[in-house]
């Protein structure tokens, strides 16, 4: 009984409640457009107005320190982007000359070499031991190539480089022609006055010694490798004929000397040459005399290399000076 009584007490109040509230929603809605309710709907709209302001600013606040936050951590990566691509493009720039020259060098030197009348090999330069005492660089062409000792070598311009020293398979070294210990005969255009021309210690111009006291030398005037059989000798100079060497600076003014003597500019820039080429065809250079005169076949120079195909290279001069 106490269980029965007490579920319709239960739905008693439910339907108490419901009854209520039904009578309650319909007497609002009877009142809300009363003038009563829009002053008391007016009054609550102002009592909570700033409430609401105050939340709303909060709201946007928040929401624009949120998108600041994000904006800047956007730019940050954006600004390391540009600082990279920046600095990728600045070393490009940067490259940009020595690859505009290498890309020029390699024009002229390419032109050069079917303009000489003589088969070459084309070299770039790779090591470089220019000092006071020695003058020499590498380059990254060898025997494999067909180099060998004794090879002429000239710039793109035609000028002469100096010749080869030292070979390997794929490297050779270049003795330069403003070295002290490097000697070639040489002739002034104009008049033809020939003397030897060899480098100085300290000094990056050449020396041209043993001139004809009665010979012509100007300045100004172009000097080049004389190509010919020394006088009194069956020798002939290693060195192709016509190939510019430099021009005359001075002609020092010694009337007691014995010879006249001139100071000659390289016309080859030995100092930043990129690409070379080396002469493998020329057949003048000195023919080295042997032990026994009733001898037939020429003795090889020491520490001479062999050409591809077992060719035997021209000989190098034993005697001194070199030419």
């Amino acid at each position: 009984m106490n269980a029965v009584t007490a579920t319709r007490r239960t739905i008693r109040r439910e339907w108490t409640a419901w009854g209520t509230l039904l009578i309650l929603s319909v007497g609002l809605m009877g009142v809300s457009d009363t003038s009563l309710a829009h002053d008391l709907q007016s009054a609550v709209n102002t009592a909570v107005s700033p409430a609401e302001t105050v939340l709303n600013e909060a709201a946007d606040t928040a929401g624009s320190y949120w998108s600041a936050l994000t904006q800047i951590d956007r730019l940050r990566t954006e600004n390391q982007r540009l600082t990279d691509e920046n600095r990728r493009l600045t070393e490009e720039l940067n490259r940009m000359p020595s690859i505009s020259k290498l890309n020029d060098d390699w024009t002229k030197i390419t032109a050069a070499g079917l303009s000489i009348p003589y088969k070459t090999t084309t070299a770039r330069v790779i090591v470089r031991d220019i000092g006071v005492s020695t003058r020499m660089i590498v380059i990254n062409k060898g025997t494999l190539d067909g180099v060998v000792p004794g090879q002429s070598v000239v710039d793109a311009g035609g000028a002469l480089v100096g010749r080869i020293s030292l070979c390997g398979d794929t490297v050779c070294t270049i003795l330069l022609l403003n070295d002290p210990s490097a000697v070639v005969a040489g002739k002034e255009v104009k008049t033809g006055a020939t003397g030897t021309i060899h480098g100085e210690l300290n000094a990056a111009e050449l020396t041209m010694t043993y001139v004809n006291k009665t010979a012509t030398l100007d300045v100004g005037e172009s000097v080049v490798t004389a190509g010919e059989t020394l006088a009194g000798t069956n020798d002939r100079s290693p060195y192709p004929p016509g190939l510019l060497i430099g021009t005359i600076t001075s002609v020092p003014k010694d009337p007691n000397a014995v010879f006249k003597t001139a100071t000659i500019a390289p016309a080859a820039d030995l100092q930043n040459a990129t690409f070379l080429l080396v002469i493998l065809d020329y057949q003048g250079g000195f023919d080295i005399p042997t032990a026994n005169p009733d001898a037939t076949a020429t003795p090889k120079p020491s520490g001479s290399a062999k050409a591809p195909g077992g060719a035997t290279p021209t000989p190098l001069p034993t005697a001194s000076p070199k030419y």
